[in-house]
């Protein structure tokens, strides 16, 4: 058989081949040129715009009911950190804590989709506190600018004196102390409660009233403040909170064994029970003498233990005719204490102070107006989440008070309007950021301004920091274990949600306390609204007025007071 042969069609076929692979490089050099160009003209206009379309990619394939991002596993989530170029990530991840605090889950993609509006400086200089390796900077000044007085180097000071008197208390080593130096301390105890028993210490803004009422007390009277959770009620405070100027941290059985007996009048013991006093008991307790009390006449022991959930900051300032001109001359104002005397003695861990600082610094951008709201449904919406009828409808007042308080306090230089839901239903939660995705539902209950306006959340763990307590009243049909581990990640957010509350323009709040301790933190007195109760939703304020926010002064008078 004659081999077969092949030939090449056309004439100088060789020639045209390398001419026309010319024409074809030189073609797509010349559109890959045009592409760079358009792309990075888009990223001058838009740096946020890789981020928008990662979370419109994530939001439109997540699953109903579902306020987590993407598994490690289903998403690269990239991002760029290098001396001339920073591109966020598609999220946030938060590096774990390495110890037995908490380590948050990445931040919520509703995050990055307000930061993919802001203005090209401010995404730069967030993405510069971005850390590829740790999430996010851990980083958090206090005082840097003189804000909260001039008090804390003597403080300091004396509770270092203090711990040492102290020990040499425990050494049995009493010779020495005078009367003009007598060692003093008041602590804050938590404790066990019986099973049999409701007096439990509440939630953590009843909690935080009495804590940190009790170490103004120390402030004012020159005593060193100790705190201390029961271990399992429901976790121990060190692993809320680190201690950034003072070793607060003790053993209440091994500190009360060195002051009741009866060896030296120096080793004296009293214990205070606040716990639940209405407005006009805490008067009585904490004024009786009216407005010239001195506190120290109030106690008079080497050692007070006090139990409380009860706060009275503000009130003092608004009652006492001693303190208010001696605070305020170390800087401290009825604006600022509570927020001041906070972050002094309480840090929250480095996770949590990182997933903190990611969301801190998207509510600070001037570009930004960011409005909280803080939904408190019942206490069925922890105990039986799957009964949860609460919705965007049911809680719609809510909404048109945030509404109505950017419609007057949008300024023109804010491009974006954030609204920061925390709340105790997950489906309502859901709903709320769904409105990202789902223009008619933002249209709904947003209205004209939905637009502009991105709505976020945290997307961490709910959960009641009291569950025992719950369900002396309700029943719960599900009963979960309550340990250190379950109970770590849901107290550590509640703690993480109501710092992030705080720092918001604005806030809407329910009537209970947890809304109100982010006030008092914020240091902004005038900037919160408190909403009735549910079925009072009727008397919902008309927000574009200026009466709508409340001051200091009545909320102090308020569930766990102030």
């Amino acid at each position: 058989m004659a081999a077969t042969t092949y030939q090449r069609v056309g004439g100088n076929g060789e020639l045209g081949s390398l001419l026309f692979k010319y024409k074809l490089a030189k073609a797509l050099t010349f559109v890959s040129l045009v592409a760079i160009v358009l792309m990075a003209i888009g990223s001058l206009v838009y740096p946020g715009g890789s981020i928008k379309q990662d979370y419109d990619d994530y939001t439109n394939n997540r699953s109903p009911g579902s306020s987590n991002l993407p598994t490690e596993e289903a998403v690269d989530y990239g991002g760029i950190k290098t001396t001339g170029k920073c591109e966020l990530p598609r999220k946030i991840t938060i590096a774990p804590s390495g110890d037995e605090t908490y380590s948050p889950p990445p931040t919520d993609a509703s995050l990055l989709k307000a930061i993919s509006f802001v203005t090209k400086s401010e995404y730069e200089d967030y993405c510069q506190q971005w850390d590829p390796a740790t999430g996010f900077t851990d980083a958090e000044p206090y005082n840097t600018r003189g804000e909260c007085g001039t008090w804390q180097e003597k403080y300091t000071a004396l509770h270092k004196h203090r711990l040492e008197q102290l020990e040499l208390i425990k050494s049995g080593d009493l010779q020495g102390f005078t009367d003009s130096d007598r060692p003093t301390y008041i602590s804050y105890v938590c404790k066990e409660v019986p099973a049999n028993s409701n007096r439990g210490c509440g939630g953590l803004a009843d909690r935080m009233s009495g804590m940190i009422s009790t170490f103004f007390f120390a402030l004012i009277t020159d005593r060193a403040y100790l705190a201390n959770w029961a271990e399992g009620n429901p976790i121990p405070l060190e692993l809320l909170f680190d201690r950034p100027n003072v070793d607060w941290s003790f053993d209440p059985k091994e500190i009360s064994n060195l002051f009741t007996g009866e060896k030296d009048s120096l080793l004296g013991m009293e214990q205070v029970d606040l716990l639940n006093q209405k407005y006009p008991g805490m008067g009585s307790i904490m004024f009786r003498d009216g407005p010239t009390q001195d506190f120290n006449a109030l106690w008079n022991a080497s050692y007070i233990e006090v139990r409380s959930n009860r706060g009275y900051i503000v009130r003092t300032f608004q009652m006492s005719s001693v303190y208010p001109e001696r605070l305020e001359s170390i800087g401290l104002t009825k604006e600022n204490a509570f927020g001041c005397l906070a972050d002094y003695m309480f840090r929250p861990t480095v996770g949590s102070r990182r997933f903190l600082n990611a969301y801190k610094q998207m509510f600070e951008m001037n570009s930004i107006l960011s409005i909280g709201l803080q939904i408190r449904t019942d206490d069925n919406a922890l105990a039986n989440p799957q009964h949860d009828d609460n919705s965007l409808e049911k809680w719609n007042h809510f909404m048109i008070c945030a509404n109505q308080l950017a419609s007057v306090h949008k300024q023109p230089h804010h491009k974006r309007v954030v609204y920061f839901l925390v709340t105790d239903s997950l489906k309502l939660r859901d709903e709320f950021v769904s409105m990202n995705e789902d223009p008619a539902l933002a249209e709904k209950y947003i209205g004209t301004g939905h637009k502009d306006t991105t709505t976020v959340i945290s997307g961490l763990p709910i959960e009641h920091i009291e569950p025992a307590q719950i369900a002396k009243y309700i029943d719960v049909e599900i009963p979960k274990e309550i340990n250190r581990a379950r109970m770590t990640p849901g107290v550590s957010s509640a703690l993480m949600e109501n710092w992030m509350l705080g720092y918001t323009n604005y806030r809407v709040i329910s009537p209970q306390g947890y809304g109100k301790l982010a006030a008092f933190h914020s240091k902004s007195d005038n900037s919160t609204v408190a909403m009735p109760r549910f079925r009072q939703r009727d008397r919902a304020p008309d927000c574009t007025k200026p009466g709508a926010l409340v001051k200091y002064d009545w909320l102090s008078t308020q569930w766990s007071l102030g």
